[in-house]
């Protein structure tokens, strides 16, 4: 049995919508290609998680639809004439595809021929299941079918994570930890170079099973957690020898923090996923922490290496005195607070002060300054109704903590048929302080791949803030967002064409210095 295969060559933005009305029309699949694949004038696409490309299409694409004679009438002399008149009739006026036959074979064979062993180093090798493993007696084989996950081995970046591993001759019971373990090949790469304990965690549920299956295939004990899932593998107190994580340079930047916190002292970090042009922009990030260098370079890919050591730790203890010397201070300024608003008037001192010795919410403020402030807000509100001066919220960019920020875009057959490719912002905001704070503005900046600005779309408070809780507040800018309010709200943008991250970030009108609780992403 043959099959029927015809190529259209058309322009990007018609792509997609094409390939939807040819599976309409009774294809068994349809794939969309760069016309120009090989070529000089290849144009590849990126995306990166949470992020696609505007137009999932090339300037010129080949879209190839494969029909079979057997269940439809395609191999009729009137099928392709019949074709293009029913793709005229849905607005697609083509001209007449180039056409191949596709012979019957076994396609499952065919597909695994294409996974062959990968040997990495000296010892690593990825063996797909359906291959024999190499003789070599010293050989460390990871048995990983190609599937739900990323990682097989044939990346850079993969392949530089293994051979940083297979390298360092130190791993017995060390302990390492997998941020964005994909299908898990680099756990196990470790747990069987001897770490131990190692863990693996994803944002990806359906990296947890391929995961899971792929750790069991290879008799190796792992522990992999989805963030959400509160573990103890996770939990704050929990540190590693080793954290390791290939992901890609912006979301390594973001997750710096909480990556370098994972760190034991004397503990390595081993990041990947980021390309030689990135790599001073993520080695900057980190240090602040710590001392990052690039280890090795591979197709353009970098992998970084670094250490925290002891004076990194002290660095953070100090840190943690200095934030305590900060709470004396404030307690110092609780006493002056009361002077200061008789000396100088309520309407003068109280949106300035109140802010500043405000406890937070979240449990880090020290006891006697959360209950000297309720006693100095019940007498900050007697003094406003003596001197008649009006108790509304202040404004202030430390209350704004933006918890997550994530651009997923709508994948329905309709959004990808509409010139702007819409997109949802899914955002959450929580006030901190121990006081009603004034609704900011929102900002969300698409950038390119270069990171260079390409627009910028502004939220007022009314157009971020959810109806339904604007409904139950009718005076919300009045009162303003009462203390530890969590705020979730999904918001339409409309994408820019080459648009391959974004940044969100709170900011009020009467302020032109930007906020620093910004949040990338891509």
């Amino acid at each position: 049995m043959s099959y029927r295969e015809l190529v259209f060559t058309v322009p990007a933005e018609i792509a997609e919508p094409l390939g939807d009305v040819l599976l309409e029309l009774g294809a068994l699949s349809v794939t969309v290609e760069d016309d120009a694949a090989g070529g000089y004038d290849e144009n590849p696409l990126y995306g990166e998680p949470g992020l696609s490309p505007e137009v999932q299409a090339w300037d010129r694409s080949s879209v190839t639809a494969l029909f079979n004679p057997e269940i439809d009438d395609s191999g009729a002399t009137e099928f392709i004439p019949n074709l293009l008149a029913s793709l005229e009739d849905a607005g697609f006026k083509l001209a007449i595809p180039q056409e191949k036959q596709v012979e019957d074979q076994d396609w499952v064979r065919l597909t695994q021929s294409q996974f062959a062993p990968i040997q990495i180093g000296k010892r690593i090798w990825v063996v797909p299941s359906w291959h024999d493993a190499p003789s070599d007696p010293n050989a460390i084989c990871l048995a990983v079918d190609p599937g739900l996950a990323f990682g097989t081995g044939s990346h850079p970046t993969t392949h530089l994570c293994l051979l940083w591993l297979e390298e360092h001759k130190n791993l017995q019971s060390q302990s390492l930890l997998d941020y964005g373990c994909g299908s898990g090949i680099l756990a196990i790469a470790a747990a069987k170079l001897g770490c131990a304990p190692v863990v693996g965690t994803d944002i990806d549920p359906q990296a947890m099973v391929a995961a899971r299956s792929n750790s069991e295939i290879n008799h190796t004990i792992i522990s992999f957690v989805l963030p959400n899932e509160n573990a103890t593998e996770l939990a704050a107190e929990a540190k590693y020898d080793i954290v390791m994580a290939n992901i890609l340079a912006n979301p390594l930047q973001v997750l710096a923090p909480a990556l370098v916190n994972k760190m034991r002292a004397g503990g390595q970090i081993v990041l990947s996923g980021v390309l030689a042009r990135q790599a001073e922009e993520v080695i900057a990030t980190y240090s602040q922490w710590l001392t990052l260098s690039v280890w090795k370079e591979s197709e353009g890919w970098v992998c970084l290496h670094g250490t925290l050591n002891a004076d990194s730790k002290s660095s953070i203890s100090g840190q943690a005195q200095k934030k305590s010397s900060k709470l004396s201070l404030k307690a110092i300024l609780l006493g002056l607070f009361f002077v200061l608003l008789v000396a100088f008037g309520e309407h003068i001192s109280r949106n300035s002060l109140l802010p500043i010795l405000a406890p937070r919410v979240d449990g880090t403020s020290n006891a006697v300054a959360v209950t000297t402030f309720s006693l100095l807000q019940q007498f900050d509100e007697k003094l406003c109704r003596s001197l008649g001066c009006i108790n509304r919220p202040v404004s202030d960019f430390a209350a704004w903590k933006i918890i997550s920020a994530n651009l997923a875009l709508e994948n329905s057959p309709e959004a990808l048929k509409t010139p702007a490719n819409q997109s949802t912002l899914q955002v959450e905001i929580q006030n901190r302080l121990a006081i009603n704070i004034l609704w900011p503005y929102l900002e969300i900046s698409l950038t390119d791949a270069d990171e260079s600005e390409l627009k910028s779309i502004q939220f007022s408070p009314k157009e971020w803030l959810p109806a339904n809780w604007q409904e139950s507040h009718p005076d919300f800018l009045r009162e303003g967002a009462p203390a530890a309010e969590i705020i979730h709200s999904d918001l339409p943008i409309a994408l820019s064409q080459n648009t391959a991250g974004y940044r969100v970030r709170v900011f009020y009108l009467q302020s032109t210095t930007p906020s620093p609780h910004l949040t990338n992403g891509n």
